[in-house]
């Protein structure tokens, strides 16, 4: 089962559906096995002894065994249907693909469930057993009769058989306008990942994270911001702060390389909050911990007259204005901060505007003006290096808003 299926199933709800195509066993056949225990032990037996096989992987006696459960008589409308599932399920897992079809087609002409779902599973599975003509036939009786749900299951299908134009194309009609399902993000960005599409793949995570905001899809995104080339000092320093602020640091190495690049740029202040956050995790011990330590309480120690030196330099030099800036916002100094980025920003004939605008955002931020520092990651020019972190932040201060 290839990534892109496996997204899709973590992300889907669709009861049978699902169930037969990733060959699992639905909690309903366990309690239908249950049920019949006392009333008819041969069936029972039966249904027990397959589901057995199929925890094992024998999958081939696991369908073996169901279909001896499916010709034992006297069984419920709704046990004759679980049964059917387990077949099905059992037998894709088994790579007996023709059975599965034969049982789904069953189930079909009898009326047994939903017909479009059904239609949809069969039409999977025929991918999946490369057989194009049974493909076509049930996409033929599907129509344009397609729940959001079953064009996923048929999407999946597609990218399965590495037909992944086609799968994006099946489920264009689902991207419209407002908020999109997470599902159909999770599928998206695993086909993409699957054709090896970087851009398209941190777009359907960074929806991911924008509208859903669970930690997978931050580290997710994070770890793909971070296997960027090229990227400079300042950059790298900016998305391992938003590893911080979403929770995505776990271990010592993580707060320490956090430490080290804050202190590379000229920011003992935050290098120093930062091994705080580290020791109150109680993730910081060690020898080489220790020094690291040491060697940070000292340059804070002399930061005081390093920041006397860059506010003269600001008063000529707009870069050093911008500086500034950033170190006294690492100090939390917000309002002073915003009005050093400002008044460099002022001054024009800047070395890079755009990081400007980013170090702007992060003081307008942390003073609590979301909206207005949105708005300025959001002015950061598209085609500029600084793109990319400014969009990542801006992503942030609206889950932070909306949160």
């Amino acid at each position: 089962m290839n990534r892109t299926i496996r997204a899709l199933t973590a992300a889907l709800s669709l009861g049978i559906t699902v169930y037969a195509l990733t060959g699992a066993v639905a909690p309903s056949q366990v309690q239908a096995a249950a049920a019949v225990r006392t009333e008819n032990k041969a069936l029972a037996d039966s249904i027990n002894g397959a589901q057995a096989d199929a925890r094992a992987g024998r999958f081939a006696d696991a369908l073996a065994k169901a279909k001896i459960a499916d010709g034992i008589q006297g069984k419920t409308a709704d046990l004759t249907r679980a049964v059917h599932q387990m077949i099905v399920s059992y037998a894709i897992s088994a790579k007996d693909y023709a059975s599965a079809l034969a049982m789904v087609d069953r189930m079909i002409a009898a009326n047994e469930g939903n017909r479009t779902e059904l239609l949809g599973q069969g039409f999977a599975i025929s991918l999946q057993a490369n057989n194009q003509a049974k493909a076509q036939a049930y996409a033929d009786q599907m129509g344009n009769n397609r729940t959001p749900q079953i064009r996923l299951v048929i999407a999946s299908g597609y990218a399965k058989a590495k037909k992944y134009r086609e799968a994006i194309e099946e489920v264009q009609p689902l991207l419209g306008a407002g908020q999109p399902r997470e599902d159909l993000l999770l599928f998206l960005q695993a086909t993409y990942n699957e054709m090896n599409d970087a851009v398209k793949r941190r777009d359907a995570l960074e929806q991911l994270v924008l509208f859903y905001g669970k930690p997978q899809y931050w580290h997710d995104l994070l770890q793909l911001a971070r296997n960027e080339r090229g990227l400079n000092d300042e950059q790298q320093l900016d998305i391992a702060r938003l590893r911080l602020a979403v929770g995505d640091m776990k271990t010592d190495i993580d707060y320490s390389e956090l430490a080290q690049l804050a202190l590379v740029a000229g920011y003992p202040g935050e290098a120093k909050t930062v091994l705080d956050k580290a020791t109150t995790a109680k993730v910081l011990a060690g020898e080489r911990a220790g020094r690291l330590v040491k060697m940070t309480n000292d340059r804070v120690t002399a930061d005081t007259a390093n920041q006397a030196t860059m506010q003269q330099k600001s008063a000529t030099d707009p870069n050093a204005g911008v500086k500034l800036g950033l170190i006294l916002w690492t100090y939390g100094k917000n309002a002073e901060a915003e009005a050093a980025i400002r008044a460099a920003m002022a001054k024009g004939k800047l070395a890079d505007p755009e990081g400007a605008k980013v170090a702007l955002g992060h003081a307008l931020l942390s003073g609590g003006k979301r909206p207005e520092a949105v708005t300025t990651f959001n002015s950061v020019a598209r085609n500029s290096k600084q793109a990319n972190v400014a969009r990542l932040w801006s992503i942030y201060a609206r889950r932070s808003a909306g949160a």
